[in-house]
């Protein structure tokens, strides 16, 4: 009995420890996509702004649709800002709910956006940030858009473990530099 219950806990971490990795497997990048590129059985348009990346998870089940949850994950994901001034900008879709075509403007400059409809998530990547108040249409979604959120530039901030790493480095090049003048 008891090895039984260890069997099906195991059984269950193992299988709470793969659902990430199943979900992470499902998003598919697109490299300079253009203005359209396939999304479910149709084609999907956007512009004027072309981005350089497009990620897309489309038909399964991301999980918890909140809007705080997508979020969450993709600013886990792809290492996106979630806090700071001006690095993240959310927006309300107003009248864009269960559109599947439109046209929306963010009040701020970004370089990520985030669309969500449905159990589909897209987000794009412009290699130049867009200016705030740029007019981007859309349409040919599979599914209306439930909410969308832009993203500022990311800045590279190193983590307090490199400036240790460092700071130990150059000591150590100090101490053998000290020895040598000794000598």
């Amino acid at each position: 009995m008891y090895y039984a219950k260890t069997i099906v806990a195991v059984a269950f971490a193992a299988s709470a420890m793969l659902a990430p990795a199943a979900q992470a497997a499902s998003w598919v990048e697109l490299t300079n996509p253009g203005n359209s590129f396939t999304l479910g059985s149709g084609t999907f348009t956007y512009g004027p702004v072309t981005a350089g990346t497009v990620w897309v998870y489309d038909g399964a089940n991301i999980g918890n649709q909140s809007e705080a949850a997508i979020e969450s994950l993709l600013e886990s994901k792809f290492s996106l800002p979630s806090t700071g001034a001006g690095s993240l900008v959310l927006t309300d879709s107003g009248n864009l709910a269960d559109a599947k075509s439109g046209v929306f403007t963010v009040d701020g400059s970004y370089s990520y956006l985030a669309v969500h409809y449905g159990k589909g998530e897209l987000l794009f990547h412009f290699s130049t940030p867009v200016a705030a108040n740029t007019e981007i249409s859309f349409g040919g979604l599979p599914r209306g858009i439930s909410n969308f959120r832009a993203y500022s530039a990311i800045s590279a901030v190193p983590e307090p473990s490199t400036y240790g790493m460092l700071l130990g480095g150059i000591a150590l090049m100090g101490l053998v530099s000290r020895r040598r003048a000794r000598k």
